[in-house]
């Protein structure tokens, strides 16, 4: 054991005894020997051996990883972080769900969203409602707003003046607001069912033979910005829409209503506007509507009552293009003998004095000009009129048909070829 221990010191002695190196002995010790930090090299080896097979399985992971965030995991669009809505109707499953956010643009792998969500059991916490998602999240973001239980109930729906029942039930439908657009129409058919609804609608209902109109609720369906509830269905959006003309209504004709003696009601004459035609409150919508679709700015719709009022009582027909093209689907600025032609109720160039009913839901502004036509206009016996260029809204005036003529002719041209183009695209 001694003999062994003083081998070990001796060749100790030689490893790491300080020496003077030569040339000779430095290239000896290149070819049979090693320098003296072999010791130190023999003890790192392993762990650089370690560290690069380390960092080689490291950089494996990392460019799986990298593929399957980029392919499954990462945002759609980094580039878009406008807050858009999703709507979870209720019922839908986890996979019907992932279906929806990837058809909008929202995530990138359904399958991937499905299994996130099971296996961090959230499935019960993604309830029915609307949720304001982006699609510059990722799936681990729109897991979490969806799921963090801060879903909207209710939608906002805005009503253009001028829209029609059908323009109505057209747009509900892609807001997705409803099922099929025949629920909707039935509904504006049924008109007795909301008479209780609507002051406006019991009025007309008395004024006029509302069963004669295509859709009796047409005119009173008032147009504004609602925010209605995702139940929501056909009949409960509509007698909004009427409880929202009640207060448009009454705000035109306050109670007036005059009593005898007796305390018996005193029947009212219709209204009737300075120097213009006696309407009744009926009547005052359906003028409304007509002149909502011929005029766009609040002068014009002025103006054009004034020249309605003025034919009315001149016992001219209207002849309004608007009321040929109701219910017809023809969108033309230069109309033909054939369009203007059409045997309907609603037709002012075959009828005299207004149509069965109204043409469409007129705004505010068009009920105020049905009821106040531009006293100017009025007095100085206005009775035609015609649009200007196409795209502009304006329109032209005259007091002749031989002005009106020429008005006609200088501008059809232009409608003719903005209609062509408008066909085209």
């Amino acid at each position: 054991m001694a003999k062994r221990r003083k081998n070990i010191r001796k060749e100790a002695d030689r490893l790491f005894k300080p020496r003077r190196y030569t040339r000779e002995t430095v290239y000896k010790d290149r070819e049979y020997g090693v320098f003296w930090y072999a010791w130190l090299w023999q003890a790192l080896r392993p762990f650089l051996i370690f560290m690069c097979a380390l960092l080689i399985v490291i950089g494996l992971v990392s460019s799986a990883w990298d593929m399957v965030y980029t392919g499954y995991i990462a945002a759609p669009d980094d580039s878009d972080a406008s807050i858009q809505s999703f709507t979870i109707a209720s019922g839908e499953s986890i996979s019907t769900i992932g279906t929806h956010l990837e058809e909008q643009g929202f995530i990138r792998s359904p399958s991937v969203f499905k299994y996130y969500i099971q296996f961090y059991g959230l499935t019960n916490d993604i309830q029915s409602g609307v949720y304001s998602i982006s699609k510059d999240m990722n799936v681990f973001d729109v897991v979490e707003a969806i799921s963090s239980g801060n879903a909207v109930n209710e939608r906002t729906i805005r009503i253009i003046p001028g829209w029609t029942c059908e323009d109505i039930a057209d747009y509900l439908v892609s807001a997705g607001a409803i099922g099929t657009r025949d629920d909707f129409l039935n509904a504006c058919r049924d008109y007795e069912k909301y008479l209780g609804s609507s002051l406006a609608l019991i009025n007309a209902n008395e004024e006029a033979e509302l069963q004669k109109r295509t859709y009796p609720l047409e005119g009173y369906l008032a147009p504004d910005t609602y925010r209605v509830y995702l139940s929501a269905d056909s009949d409960s959006i509509i007698k909004t829409l009427l409880t929202q003309n009640d207060k448009v209504y009454t705000s035109l004709f306050p109670d007036e209503t005059a009593y005898d003696e007796y305390g018996n009601i005193v029947e009212s004459d219709p209204d009737e506007v300075s120097g213009g035609y006696s309407l009744t409150n009926s009547e005052v919508y359906t003028l409304a509507s007509i002149i909502e679709k011929e005029a766009s700015s609040a002068e014009d719709m002025a103006r054009v009552s004034a020249v309605f009022h003025n034919r009315l009582k001149a016992g001219m027909r209207l002849e309004s293009d608007p009321t040929a093209t109701y219910l017809t689907d023809t969108v033309r600025l230069a109309l033909t003998d054939a369009d203007t032609s059409v045997n309907t109720a609603y037709n002012t160039y075959r009828i005299s004095g207004l149509p069965v009913g109204p043409i469409c839901n007129p705004s505010k502004n068009a009920l105020n000009a049905a009821m106040n036509p531009d006293e100017t206009y009025l007095n100085e016996n206005y009775l035609f009129f015609c649009a200007a260029e196409p795209g502009t809204g304006k329109l032209v005036f005259a007091k002749t048909n031989e002005e009106h003529e020429k008005n006609v002719a200088k501008y059809r041209p232009l409608w003719i070829e903005y209609d062509i183009k408008n066909s085209a695209k």
